[in-house]
């Protein structure tokens, strides 16, 4: 279907658009109709999605009264046409009459000036019953033929008159086509336009809301019927005090003033609101209303400032992550899930190593801010200044060496998530009194600034130093420590999970051995044995690393008991030598004796001691069924009587 009808009042009309449409390479749609047989063919060509229709005289008047939304070119008569039809009239004799439309009349003049002849006119004031008064008057003039639109050639027969039809000429008709084309194309720029405008209003996060100088509602988008509550098409048309009784978006016409940043209540929901008033010629024409849902605002405030940091923190391990079954291990889990539903604070207690950091990495994944940021900053790592301007931020100036524009702190990059503090009993008390405001508050002010900045962060905090003795030796706040410790975690030490050790030991040798592309090494049971013997005091992060020592200096398919020894002494030695050859462990263990032959023998006593509490706590956990303690420890049932008798 072509874009551009053309309704031909008779068939030599559309002959002419043939031709012409044709030169001109144009698709078009050629309709032989008259009058209301016009309007008929104009509203079929609009259901086949025509876009510009042309016709001529009273057919193209008709189709525009119809009520078609759609544009119409009217045929012109021209010059040409006229003086064709004159000389055409002159054949009858008489006076000439001419009636039509004042655009028609008022250009006669000139035609009659090179003529050297008068026309007895009549100018339409329309095109209905006038045609008829208008034959008579030129009559009744004296006229004796007419020249004119189809319509008026009949009346003139009618009234016993000659008559002579102004046709359209090549000319004419490539003017309304070349038109035609132009509005056609106006038509679709002004489509793509309420289309593009259509999608911003549809699509944008913000309620829009348009009144004109009355106060009627004349657009509302969708976010505006959501927060409202009303339709689109039940609201536009009707006062805006009867829709959104609540805003006071009809005061701007008498104001004339914006106003932006207002916080408002439409339905049940609070929005933040910009409303701008449309001034034309110095006359408030309208109001124009944007507004967004708070918590939106704030969503979108907290992307922003992560994405401005350009830092992305997240949090990477969960509690599937967590290794372990021994029964100390579970219980820390259990008890871990059960914190991660609340938004209380939590305090991990643990050793160093014992996994405090993995932990605050699945709490925070198992709440309910898990969409949120998980940043973490270790307490003892930096320097009391340099930790004061990351947890806090700072503004451009705020310092010497400060970077240009300020910066975010930790606490702003946490907003709507979690910031994990670990070793928080390293922090000097200056600043804990700082941490406790956040706590307290909700609120941070960057150094150098004296704005408040509201942050919504849970705080987990780790450390392995006894907080409690620490308020007693008045080294921690009080207030900071009852703040922090509503929740507490006590992570057991590697010592204290049994078989565990070998569970990991296993994990952490396969994942460095695929890294280094070797195949994967097997734990002989006497290297199981002294995996277990060993008080491992830097607890999982001290496994991990022995592991990774095995896995880089091991090429056989086997690591027996002489390989661990090895790959401990390289930790263990170097303190002895230290100390003389003795060495006392963090879990108060008594001396280790360095030996020439092996560098590294546990005392007759001390190796006694450990082995009588791994064989009762083996026992303990497989509820003393010897035969199963005796498996797991790598030795025969007979062995293990012989060691409890000896006990």
């Amino acid at each position: 279907m072509a874009e551009i009808a053309f309704i031909a009042p008779y068939e030599d009309l559309a002959h002419v658009a043939r031709q012409v449409s044709q030169e001109l390479g144009l698709e078009l749609d050629i309709y032989v109709a008259r009058m209301e047989e016009g309007v008929k063919a104009a509203q079929e060509a609009a259901r086949k999605g025509c876009q510009v229709v042309v016709s001529r005289g009273v057919t193209a008047w008709l189709i525009q009264q119809s009520g078609l939304d759609l544009p119409v070119v009217d045929v012109p008569i021209g010059g040409y046409d006229i003086l064709r039809a004159y000389y055409q009239a002159k054949q009858f004799g008489g006076p000439i009459g001419i009636v039509d439309i004042p655009d028609v009349i008022q250009g006669l003049e000139s035609l009659e000036n090179i003529l050297g002849e008068t026309f007895i006119k009549y100018t339409l004031k329309d095109q209905g019953e006038d045609i008829r008064r208008g034959i008579q008057a030129v009559k009744e003039a004296g006229a004796e033929v007419v020249i004119g639109k189809i319509a008026m050639a009949k009346e003139a027969r009618n009234f016993g008159l000659n008559s002579v039809i102004i046709t359209s000429g090549k000319e004419t008709v490539y003017q309304a086509l070349k038109e035609a084309q132009r509005v056609l194309q106006v038509r679709q720029q002004e489509k793509r336009r309420s289309e593009q405008l259509k999608a911003i209003l549809d699509f944008t996060y913000d309620g829009i809301l348009a009144l004109d100088e009355e106060g009627r509602i004349t657009v509302f988008n969708p976010v505006a019927e959501k927060l409202s509550g009303w339709r689109a098409e039940e609201a536009i048309g009707r006062p805006v005090t009867e829709v959104i009784p609540e805003g006071k978006f009809h005061l701007l016409l008498q104001t004339g003033k914006p106003e932006l940043g207002e916080i408002l209540e439409i339905g049940n929901t609070r929005v933040v609101a910009n409303m701008v008033p449309i001034v034309v010629d110095g006359r408030t024409v309208g109001v124009v209303t944007t507004f967004q849902n708070i918590s939106s605002f704030q969503n979108l405030e907290h992307k922003v400032r992560r994405m401005l940091s350009g830092r992305g923190h997240v949090a990477k391990y969960t509690f599937q992550d967590i290794l372990g079954q021994s029964p100390a291990l579970l219980e820390a889990v259990c008890l871990a899930k059960e914190y991660a539903a609340t938004n209380s604070t939590v305090l991990i207690y643990g050793e160093t190593g014992t996994g405090k950091e993995m932990f605050a990495h699945a709490l925070h994944l198992a709440s309910p801010r898990r969409q949120g940021p998980f940043v973490a900053v270790n307490c003892a790592a930096l320097p009391e200044n340099l930790l004061e301007s990351e947890l806090f931020g700072y503004v451009e100036g705020a310092f010497t060496g400060a970077r240009k524009g300020g910066k975010p702190g930790l606490f702003e990059l946490a907003h709507r998530g979690t910031i994990f503090l670990d070793e928080i009993g390293e922090m000097s008390p200056r600043l804990q009194a700082r941490v406790l405001r956040v706590l307290e508050e909700g609120e941070i002010m960057r150094l150098g600034d004296d704005r408040v900045i509201p942050v919504d962060v849970r705080v987990i905090a780790a450390t392995h130093r006894d907080l409690k003795a620490m308020v007693r030796e008045q080294a921690f706040r009080e207030d900071l420590y009852y703040r922090i410790n509503v929740l507490n975690l006590t992570l057991p030490p590697l010592r204290e999970r049994g078989t565990d050790i070998l569970l990991l030991a296993q994990h952490f040798l396969e994942e460095f051995c695929r890294s280094l592309k070797r195949p994967v090494a097997r734990l002989t049971p006497e290297a199981c044995r002294e995996l277990l013997l060993y008080p491992w005091p830097g607890n999982i992060r001290e496994l991990r690393n022995t592991m990774e020592r095995l896995a880089l200096r091991c090429h056989g398919g086997e690591i027996g008991a002489k390989e661990i020894l090895q790959a401990l002494e390289l930790e263990t030695g170097k303190k002895m030598k230290e100390n003389g050859g003795t060495e006392k462990d963090e879990g108060g263990s008594q001396p280790i004796k360095s030996s020439s032959c092996s560098g590294h023998v546990f005392l007759t006593a001390q190796v006694k001691k450990v082995e009588r509490g791994l064989i009762e706590r083996v026992l303990w956990e497989t509820g003393g069924n010897k035969a199963e303690a005796a498996r797991r420890l790598g030795i025969s049932r007979t062995t293990l009587w012989r060691k409890l008798k000896k006990g």
